[in-house]
């Protein structure tokens, strides 16, 4: 009688151990998944929607001054301020590359949370190997983050430039191709 009593009291302690780290672990999973549903919103924020105008207007402006700017000299703070627009809009490429790459990372990333936190939940799995999923992801969520701010860093870069000399250059471009259209006729 008091090994059996002995055993169930084992027995008790080793369920309620084994519950406490579940629910350690459930809240670190619930952690990520906040972190995670952040870098999304971010993400969504920052999201640039007229992405391919902006690549339209950019080549244009690119293009007219390429195709009927002349000059005589070399204009040192012209050929500057091409070189950064050129720049810029080829970094417009990129930034919508690295858009899907960040969508489709969160994507993943709470899928496999949500399977995680399921296998967890009911047991199901290597028990033993949750500390080492749940780091595993944690690490893959740090690299979403450092993804996540190369993308603002690039766009804030990015749109700075286009700010400071779209206008500017769009309006040379323009008085460009008048005056070529003028002497044309």
């Amino acid at each position: 009688m008091k090994q059996s009593i002995f055993f169930l009291s084992c027995c008790v302690l080793l369920f309620s151990c084994a519950d406490l780290k579940k629910d350690e672990q459930l809240q670190r999973i619930s952690k990520l998944e906040q972190r995670l549903s952040g870098l999304e919103k971010t993400r969504v924020k920052n999201e640039i929607d007229t992405l391919t105008a902006l690549k339209i207007a950019t080549n244009a402006v690119e293009i007219r001054i390429k195709t009927y700017l002349v000059l005589d000299t070399i204009n040192l703070v012209l050929g500057k301020k091409m070189d950064a627009y050129k720049i810029m809009r080829r970094n417009l490429k990129p930034l919508g590359k690295q858009n899907s790459q960040l969508k489709k990372a969160i994507r993943e990333e709470q899928k496999t949370l949500k399977a995680l936190k399921a296998d967890i939940e009911i047991g199901s799995g290597s028990r033993d190997k949750y500390e080492s999923y749940i780091l595993f992801e944690k690490n893959k969520i740090n690299q979403v983050e450092v993804l996540t701010e190369e993308y603002l860093r690039l766009k804030k870069e990015t749109f700075k430039t286009y700010q400071e000399l779209h206008d500017e250059l769009n309006q040379l471009s323009l008085d460009l191709l008048r005056k070529h259209n003028l002497n044309q006729q």
